[in-house]
C-alpha cells in the first residue's frame, strides 16, 4: 500500500471514529432530556397533590373559623349572657362598690 492510501484509511477510520462519538452524545442527550422531563412530571404531580391537601384544609379550617366565629356571637350576645347568669342562680347587685374612688370601675343601671 502506499502512503496515500493509507492515510485514506486512517481519515476514514477517524471519521467513523468521531461520528460513533457524535451519536453517542445525541443518544445520551436525548436519554438525559427525557430523565429531566420525566422527574419534572414527577415534581408537578407531587406538587399538585400537596396543594390539593393545602385547599381542603383551608376549607376545612374556614368552615371551623365560621362555626367559631358564630359560637364567638352567641355567648357574646345579651340575651344568652342574661339566660347563662340566671341559670347559674346569678342576681343583680344592690350596691355598686368602687375600688379607686373617682374612678368607674362597674356601673349600675
Amino acid at each position: 500500500m502506499t502512503a496515500y492510501i493509507k492515510s485514506k484509511e486512517f481519515q476514514k477510520n477517524s471519521h467513523n471514529h468521531g461520528l460513533a462519538i457524535l451519536v453517542i452524545l445525541i443518544i445520551l442527550a436525548i436519554f438525559c432530556s427525557v430523565l429531566f422531563y420525566a422527574f419534572q412530571s414527577s415534581s408537578i404531580i407531587s406538587y399538585s397533590y400537596k396543594i390539593r391537601e393545602k385547599k381542603q384544609q383551608l376549607e376545612e379550617l374556614q368552615a371551623e373559623n365560621h362555626n367559631l366565629n358564630m359560637e364567638i356571637a352567641q355567648w357574646r350576645s345579651l340575651a344568652n349572657l342574661e339566660e347563662l347568669a340566671q341559670s347559674l342562680d346569678m342576681v343583680e347587685a344592690e350596691q355598686v362598690i368602687y375600688l379607686r374612688p373617682g374612678k368607674e370601675v362597674a356601673v349600675k343601671k
